[in-house]
């Protein structure tokens, strides 16, 4: 009997730290087009963001202990921002010096969400999240 009572209690701790994992999961905004099931995210502290023509190169130090690093490329300065939003609403031009401080170095503490898609034919999306707020 009690070996019974021990499996039932292993199972429910099972149960309790799978439902943590599953709560730490972001919501899939709804500009994010991606097949859930080709879907991953980056999610954490920005360490480097340099713009040079129409490209981005930054890299970002997930909340998972993770470090990560990607270049964005458009054929304009358009084309690369169309793929960025901040706080979750579309990012204009005017928005790119929000992320910086007078110096010119990128704001201490920004933060973005990066939904990387599988699918060749969707580009990552940046969601900046401004310290702070």
């Amino acid at each position: 009997m009690n070996t019974i009572y021990h499996f039932i209690f292993v199972c429910m701790l099972s149960l309790l730290g799978s439902s943590e994992v599953a709560a730490q999961r972001l919501a899939v905004p709804e500009y994010v087009t991606c097949d859930r099931n080709q879907l991953t995210s980056w999610q954490g502290e920005i360490t480097r963001v340099n713009r040079k023509g129409n490209s981005v190169d930054l890299a970002i130090e997930t909340d998972y202990g993770t470090s990560e690093s990607m270049t964005m490329a458009g054929a304009s300065w358009e084309e690369v921002i169309a793929q960025f939003r901040l706080a979750g609403r579309p990012f204009t031009a005017d928005d790119w010096s929000q992320l910086f401080d007078t110096e010119g170095n990128h704001r201490r503490g920004l933060r973005a969400i990066i939904w990387l898609c599988q699918a060749d034919d969707q580009p990552p999306i940046v969601n900046w999240q401004l310290p702070g707020r």
